[in-house]
């Protein structure tokens, strides 16, 4: 009872202000926490200042989109050269080119697979391989002007003329103005994808392909192109968006020659997709290969060839000699969308001048493609 008696006591004294050196002690906190917030920021913004730029790209720029939609082009297995060379010496390289030439006219930024190295080095890197190739730097300039802006050197004949035919090749898309991508004097070279920025989307791609060996594939000392790893598929995604890209393309070279889709690139395409990449388009096959979507991922598991100057064995393997040009664009609201022309490219059939196949043509194009693909006249396309 008293214990209560006191503390109402206490509570109906009046309160008296803070003195002096509690007033002192408050401000003193007050300036003490003011530094401390401060101090934290400062730090934060060292640390931010501080923080390791994103690892290097390969840097293209598209050229102005007249529609305000980036449409970009993919073309299968490009060489210059192997039986073709009387007609491209007798003709020019560009006779060779003329079938295919007005396909590529539509796109803002267009990217080829080139399985040669473009150099004038003969000295083969694998004396013992029974296909080896080579083009004339000459002919990349040719290529240049048809519209070709890029070129993926992520397979197994980018190597095929050793590190001197890498080196070669590099320094001709240099002095081109081309974009090379895909192999490169090291692994992180080699691992650098290709950004192509817009004034509507940057897109970055990232070359893979299946590992062709000691001779082809990159190390941290020496020359090549990057075998598929599945961290190697997450650094790439990782590496594309750091840098900006809104949308990741892989472009990846596998398969078997002249046949279907096995399971390992069926394998590798479920990694993709898990990874987040937008978009798979494959080259290696030689020949078309069906159109997949997974989740939302669209797989053109394999274009066949563009203009590619060997012979060709579509007859002894039983296999239409067909290959396609891919278009890829997205809308501003987001929806993707892959055009497909189907061309001939069975040279015993075409004299080395691949073409476009339209009409009753195509029904064998579209039973390989598949049920994804929808038709209008002589174009599929997926949207995803």
């Amino acid at each position: 009872m008293a214990f209560r008696t006191m503390n109402a006591a206490r509570r109906a004294q009046p309160r008296k202000r803070a003195g002096r050196h509690l007033r002192r002690d408050r401000r003193i906190i007050a300036l003490s926490l003011t530094v401390a917030v401060g101090a934290s920021a400062a730090v934060g913004g060292q640390l931010a200042l501080a923080a390791p730029a994103p690892e290097p790209v390969v840097e293209a720029a598209a050229a102005p989109l007249s529609d305000g939609v980036l449409d970009l082009g993919f073309t299968g297995d490009t060489m210059l050269g192997d039986g073709a060379m009387s007609k491209i010496t007798e003709e020019g390289p560009e006779s060779v080119l003329a079938g295919v030439a007005p396909m590529l006219s539509g796109f803002d930024f267009t990217i080829i697979n080139s399985e040669v190295p473009f150099t004038t080095s003969t000295a083969p890197n694998n004396p013992g391989a029974k296909y080896s190739y080579a083009s004339d730097p000459a002919y990349l300039p040719v290529l240049h002007a048809l519209g070709v802006d890029a070129i993926n050197l992520g397979n197994n004949h980018a190597m095929d003329r050793g590190p001197v035919g890498l080196a070669d090749t590099l320094q001709a898309a240099a002095d081109t103005g081309v974009a090379a991508f895909g192999a490169g004097a090291d692994q992180a070279q080699a691992s650098m994808p290709l950004m192509v920025r817009s004034g509507q989307l940057d897109v970055a791609v990232v070359s893979f392909g299946e590992n062709f060996g000691p001779l082809q594939r990159s190390t941290d000392v020496s020359a090549g192109m990057l075998p598929l790893k599945p961290d190697r598929i997450e650094r790439g995604i990782r590496v594309a968006r750091d840098n900006g890209a809104d949308r990741v393309v892989a472009f990846v070279h596998w398969g078997d020659n002249y046949a279907d889709v096995n399971d390992q690139q069926r394998y590798w395409a479920g990694l993709f997709a898990e990874a987040g990449y937008d978009v798979v388009i494959g080259s290696g096959s030689h020949t078309l290969q069906p159109v997949d979507v997974i989740g939302d991922m669209p797989v053109v598991y394999s274009m066949g060839n563009f203009v590619f100057g060997a012979p060709g064995r579509f007859a002894s393997y039983g296999r239409p000699g067909l290959g396609a040009v891919v278009g890829l664009r997205w809308a501003d609201d987001g929806a993707g969308e892959l055009s497909i022309r189907v061309i001939e490219t069975d040279n015993l059939l075409t004299d080395y001048v691949a073409r476009p196949v339209t009409g009753a043509e195509l029904g064998p194009a579209r039973k390989i493609l598949g049920p994804r693909v929808a038709w209008s006249g002589d174009v599929g396309s997926v949207t995803f």
